[in-house]
């Protein structure tokens, strides 16, 4: 079970190293071929089932405008887990930084669901909530 637990984890903490590194192909690959991503952000919902190649498109040019970036991720708690799927709570904090020395920061919490797939464990479902944000990210 540990060793089970410890590969589900590695899949969630890969998300945003991966990102923050931007690591594209990395990035894909923690994700399932299909992919419901809902983010609530300061009222604004949005809600999407979006491929790994999708996710890349949408979320390279965001971070790529960035000269860094950083996730920090804790508390992340397992609700829910057997041999073929997982349910993962964490806390998380992003940081972005421009060369201009302006500075976007995000609080909130995020819900993943994993699927084991292939042997692999993947991404099927992620939930962001924003608990709240300052600085732009024009």
């Amino acid at each position: 079970m540990h060793i089970m637990r410890k590969a589900i984890e590695d899949v969630v903490t890969k998300m945003f190293v991966y990102n923050d590194e931007h690591n594209w192909e990395g990035l894909a690959s923690v994700f399932a071929p299909e992919v419901k991503m809902l983010h609530l952000l300061e009222g604004n919902e949005t809600e999407h089932v979006m491929t790994p190649q999708e996710i890349v498109s949408a979320w390279r040019p965001i971070m790529e405008q960035f000269q860094s970036v950083h996730h920090q991720i804790g508390n992340m708690l397992f609700r829910s887990m057997d041999e073929n799927s997982a349910t993962v709570t964490c806390y998380g904090t992003s940081t972005h930084y421009k060369a201009d020395k302006s500075v976007w920061e995000v609080v909130g919490t995020y819900e993943f669901k994993l699927n084991r797939i292939n042997n692999d464990w993947k991404i099927v479902d992620e939930i962001f909530k924003c608990k709240h944000q300052s600085g732009s990210i024009n």
